[in-house]
C-alpha cells in the first residue's frame, strides 16, 4: 500500500472514531434533553389535569371552563387517571394501565410527586390535597413523536457519518496527489539516475521543510559516496600507475643485471638501484594503504594544524634541504584545532610543499596559517615556474601535469591524490598562479 494511501486510511479512521463520538454525544444529549422536556411538559399537564378534576367545586364556572379548554389542547382525557387513598381510579378516562401498580401510587404519595417511562408512554403523577381528599393524579404522553424525532435524528447521524468519511476520504487522495508532488518528484529524479550521473544532487522548489531536511540529507549522504567512489577511482588509478613504473624498472633491472659479468661494484651499483626501487614500491604501497583506509580507516579526530605544518616542514627540510619561513597569525592556539586524520592530512599537506619545493628549484618557500571569516586557512606560496591558465582547471586530474614542467621529474598524481584529501575533509582548496610563483590557499 503507498504512504498516501496509508495514510488517507490512518485520516479516515481517526475521523471515523471523532465522529462516531460526537454523533454518539449529539444523540445522547439530545436524548436526555428531549426526556426532560417531554416530563417538565407533563408535569403542567398533570397539574391542569388536577385543577380540572378536583377543583371544580371551589373555583369559578368561567375559570373551570378556561382550564377545561386548556386541558383539551394539550391532553387527551384518556391519558388522565385519578386515584384515591384506596388506589381506586375514580376519575379520567384512562384505561386500565399495567404500568400503574400499588407500589408506584404509594411513592408518589410519600415523595408528592414522581415520574417514570415505559416502552410507550411517559408517567408523572402528583399527591393532590383537596376538600374531598388526597387523590393521585397521574398523566401521561404518548412516546411515538419522541421516537421518531430520535429516530429521525439517529438516521440523520449516521448519513452525515458516512457521508463525512466518504468526504474526508476523497479529500485526503486529491489533497495527497498535491501533498505528495515533491515525495514523486524525488522518486522520478532518483529514477533517472545512473552510474553516471548518481552524484548530481536531487533539486526541489516550493516543499516543505521536512523534505527539504530530507532532500539535504539526502544530497550531502550521495555527495558523500560520490567522494568516496572518486577515491576509489584515483585509487585504482593511481595503484595501476604507481605499482607499474617500479617493478617495470626492478625487471628490467634483473634483466640487464646477472646474465652478464660484471664487477662488484657495477653489481652492488646494481643492487642499490633494486633497493631504491624496492623503496620507492614499499612507500607506494603505504600510500595506498593510507589512501584506502586500510591503515587508518579515515579515524578523524581533534588534531593540532600548526604540529601538521611543523612535521611536514622538518621533513623537507630533512630530505629536500628546503628554505621555508612559517607564519602563523593566529594568537588562539585553540582556533587551530581541527577534526582529521592526521596521516592523511599530513600526506596532502607534503605533497603541496614537495611541489612548491620542486618547482622553484628550491627557492624560499612561504607557508601562511591564518583566519578568514573564522575558519582556518594555510596558504602555500613559492616563487617557482608557476601553472599556466589553461592548465589551472584541470591539474588536479590524474596524471595531469603543467605544460610547462617537461624539465622536472613528476607523474601527475601528487596534485590529485591532496585533492581528494582536502575534499574528505571539507577543505577548499584553491591554486592561484601567475608567470612567477603559485599560492595554494586550504581554507579549512
Amino acid at each position: 500500500m503507498q504512504l498516501r494511501h496509508r495514510l488517507s486510511l490512518y485520516l479516515v479512521t481517526v475521523f471515523s472514531i471523532v465522529i462516531l463520538i460526537a454523533s454518539g454525544a449529539i444523540y445522547f444529549l439530545f436524548y436526555k434533553w428531549m426526556e426532560n422536556y417531554e416530563i417538565h411538559t407533563l408535569e403542567n399537564k398533570t397539574l391542569l389535569a388536577a385543577l380540572y378534576y378536583l377543583e371544580e367545586d371551589e373555583i369559578s364556572h368561567s375559570e373551570h371552563e378556561t382550564i377545561k379548554d386548556k386541558l383539551r389542547k394539550t391532553i387527551s382525557r384518556k391519558d388522565i387517571a385519578i386515584f384515591n387513598f384506596e388506589n381506586q381510579k375514580v376519575k379520567g378516562s384512562m384505561p386500565d394501565d399495567d404500568n400503574i401498580t400499588k407500589k408506584i401510587l404509594n411513592n408518589i404519595r410519600k415523595t408528592n410527586q414522581d415520574h417514570f417511562i415505559a416502552d410507550d408512554y411517559f408517567y408523572n403523577g402528583i399527591f393532590y390535597h383537596d376538600n374531598e381528599g388526597d387523590f393521585v393524579v397521574i398523566a401521561r404522553e404518548d412516546k411515538t413523536d419522541f421516537n421518531q424525532q430520535l429516530q429521525s435524528l439517529l438516521t440523520i447521524l449516521i448519513f452525515v457519518c458516512i457521508g463525512g468519511v466518504v468526504v474526508i476520504y476523497l479529500f485526503s487522495i486529491i489533497l495527497g496527489k498535491f501533498a505528495y508532488v515533491p515525495i514523486v518528484n524525488i522518486v522520478n529524479q532518483l529514477k533517472e539516475r545512473d552510474n553516471q550521473n548518481f552524484h548530481t544532487p536531487v533539486i526541489i522548489t516550493d516543499s516543505y521543510a521536512e523534505i527539504e531536511d530530507l532532500v539535504k540529507t539526502y544530497n550531502l549522504f550521495i555527495a558523500r559516496v560520490s567522494e568516496m567512489f572518486h577515491v576509489q577511482k584515483n585509487f585504482i588509478d593511481y595503484v595501476s600507475h604507481e605499482l607499474r613504473t617500479p617493478i617495470t624498472a626492478l625487471l628490467g633491472t634483473l634483466e640487464v643485471t646477472f646474465p652478464q659479468a660484471k664487477s662488484k661494484e657495477e653489481i652492488q651499483l646494481e643492487i642499490n638501484k633494486i633497493k631504491q626501487y624496492v623503496q620507492d614500491l614499499e612507500e607506494t604501497l603505504n600510500n595506498m594503504m593510507l589512501l584506502s583506509g586500510a591503515k587508518t580507516s579515515f579515524e578523524f579526530k581533534p588534531i593540532r594544524i600548526d604540529e601538521v605544518i611543523w612535521q611536514v616542514v622538518e621533513n623537507a627540510v630533512l630530505y629536500h634541504h628546503a628554505t621555508i619561513d612559517v607564519e602563523i597569525r593566529i594568537e588562539t592556539p585553540s582556533e587551530m584545532i581541527v577534526s582529521a586524520n592526521q596521516q592523511l592530512l599530513e600526506l596532502a599537506i607534503s605533497n603541496l610543499v614537495e611541489n612548491a619545493i620542486k618547482y622553484s628549484d628550491n627557492k624560499l618557500i612561504v607557508i601562511t596559517l591564518s583566519l578568514e571569516k573564522g575558519r582556518l586557512k594555510i596558504d602555500i606560496t613559492d616563487k617557482g615556474i608557476g601553472i599556466l591558465k589553461q592548465d589551472i582547471q584541470i591539474i588536479k586530474q590524474n596524471f595531469v601535469r603543467g605544460q610547462n614542467t617537461n624539465g622536472y621529474q613528476g607523474k601527475g598524481i601528487g596534485l590529485s591524490m591532496a585533492d581528494i584529501i582536502f575534499r574528505l575533509h571539507s577543505i577548499k582548496m584553491e591554486i592561484h598562479s601567475a608567470e612567477s610563483g603559485t599560492t595554494v590557499s586550504l581554507l579549512f
